[in-house]
């Protein structure tokens, strides 16, 4: 037996109205659609339900048996759907992102006040945290999403990439120069100040400069704010993502894109691989872009 909603609906609603003509006009459908219904389940059934004479529709004993259980499963099915509804009403009400300091303290905050505009009612939690926590909080379901770089593949993660960057000389606002600088500019500048010779964007940049700029000491910093307050200090130069752009306004420094060649970093919007992308998200996404583009 595999009775559905509609069928049960069908029922009741002529049970309740003693008419074919009125619960056809109730549900929307035409009355021999309707009657084809009935007859479906009555055949599951094996048994009448209805007595029908030309002026009235009345139950049979069957009927009577059978409507107070229909009656009741069709409430239980609606409170759940209604249940569910609700749930998930909560549930996209709820947006939780995660992002690396610099871009969490610099990027996201401009986002989320873009995205209240057009949705007020949405809640959006930043988490700021390294890369891995973010990739692990999007893994167990803790973050709806991470946005960064995110060079490498990850097992169980979506990678979409929003937007294209690029790398960038950061250098002391005192320090004169050109408005754009070759790899080889980089190599003969002050000494180069670095991020953890493991971490993704450090590899690029090593891959690029010379033998020489690798085989000198240089001092290492874990996080992007304290590179840049390095530089402005005057301790050297360095070279980052140009998304630092929004972060670099509150230090002196000069931000110079390296050409010859350009090197292209996407940025990413992780999600758990066979999950949605919700609308919400979607459109969060389109306002983090619009703070980049600013910059």
């Amino acid at each position: 037996m595999s009775l559905t909603m509609r069928q049960l609906r069908a029922f009741v609603t002529i049970a309740r109205e003693h008419s074919f003509t009125r619960a056809a006009e109730q549900l929307h459908i035409t009355q021999p659609g309707l009657s084809g219904m009935v007859r479906e389940v009555e055949q599951q059934l094996d048994c009448r339900l209805f007595e029908r004479t030309t002026r009235t529709v009345r139950l049979t004993e069957h009927g009577r048996a059978f409507l107070p259980v229909a009656t009741r499963v069709l409430a239980e099915l609606d409170a759940a759907a209604s249940s569910l509804g609700q749930l998930s009403a909560q549930g996209r009400a709820r947006l939780a992102v995660g992002a690396t300091p610099v871009i969490a303290s610099s990027i996201l905050p401009q986002a989320c006040s873009a995205f209240a505009l057009t949705h007020p009612a949405v809640q959006v939690q930043v988490h700021d945290l390294d890369r891995a926590q973010v990739q692990a909080g999007v893994q167990d379901g803790t973050l709806d999403a991470g946005f960064g770089v995110f060079l490498d593949a990850a097992s169980g993660i979506r990678r979409t990439p929003l937007l294209q960057t690029g790398l960038v000389l950061v250098r002391g606002a005192q320090q004169a120069g050109a408005a754009t600088v070759r790899w080889s500019d980089v190599q003969a500048g002050p000494p180069l100040l670095a991020l953890p010779a493991k971490n993704p964007i450090q590899k690029l940049v090593d891959s690029h400069v010379g033998n020489a700029a690798l085989g000198e000491p240089r001092q290492v910093f874990n996080h992007l704010h304290t590179l840049l307050a390095m530089v402005e200090a005057g301790a050297g130069s360095t070279v980052l993502p140009s998304f630092v752009a929004a972060a670099a306004q509150r230090y002196r420094v000069v931000l110079c894109p390296v050409t010859r060649p350009r090197v292209p970093l996407e940025f990413y919007e992780i999600t758990r691989a066979g999950a949605p992308r919700s609308a919400v998200l979607v459109e969060f996404g389109r306002c983090l872009v619009g703070v980049m583009k600013q910059y």
